[in-house]
């Protein structure tokens, strides 16, 4: 058997350092890479497009000969690994799943449109990510409704979520109870950014599934 490949996705503000923790703990035989998304920065013309990021992350696969990767992700990250479970699920092989959402509720969406427009740049995106790119990509998100699409994306999955994340998890616990195939951990302690926050609960989630479920099949 070769090696298993797992692509992180980070979530908005954050960038690929945001996995460094869980790439460094892989369990043997996994091997992992963390793409910059397109339009989650400055860099580049374009904005960004849950579809069109979906298609960018699978040419990077053929470009890398990988038939079917491990997808894991964090916020919007974890909504782009729902978009490209639905959009090409023959190259999805698992989801990892973490403070994701499948139908962002509009009040929260409007609260942090606002907070982007008042803060600066520099808080609501650290890692170069201009307010418009991010009021363009929170309008993105606001289009999202992945409830019918959730039976249909029968791969193992891992549903993630902090126990001090309360908008995110009503959301959790609807993702894993639509997904035929997935197990719902919340991690004690535990905020939006969880690899951050809890990086070694974070690994140590991922290790038991993908030495396990995400293998099954």
């Amino acid at each position: 058997m070769g090696t298993e490949q797992v692509v992180f996705l980070h979530g908005l503000g954050a960038g690929s350092d945001s996995w460094d923790a869980q790439l460094a703990t892989l369990p043997e035989g996994f091997s992992g890479s963390a793409p910059r998304i397109t339009g989650l920065s400055d860099e580049g013309e374009a904005e960004f497009s849950f579809v069109c990021a979906a298609a960018e992350l699978v040419r990077e696969l053929d470009r890398r000969g990988i038939e079917r990767a491990h997808v894991c992700g964090l916020s919007i990250g974890a909504m782009l690994a729902l978009r490209t479970a639905v959009d090409h699920p023959d190259r999805v092989a698992s989801l990892v799943l973490s403070g994701g959402q499948i139908n962002p509720p509009q009040v929260v969406l409007n609260l942090q449109s606002a907070l982007t427009r008042i803060l600066p740049a520099r808080v609501i995106a650290p890692n170069g990510m201009s307010k418009r790119r991010a009021l363009a990509a929170l309008d993105e998100v606001s289009r999202v409704d992945f409830r019918a699409q959730l039976p249909e994306m029968d791969v193992p999955a891992l549903v993630l979520c902090g126990s001090r994340d309360p908008v995110n998890l009503p959301a959790a616990r609807a993702t894993a109870a639509g997904l035929p195939n997935a197990r719902l951990r919340i991690v004690e302690g535990g905020g939006h950014e969880l690899n951050v926050h809890k990086p070694a609960d974070f690994a140590a989630e991922l290790d038991t599934f993908y030495r396990g479920e995400a293998l099954s099949r």
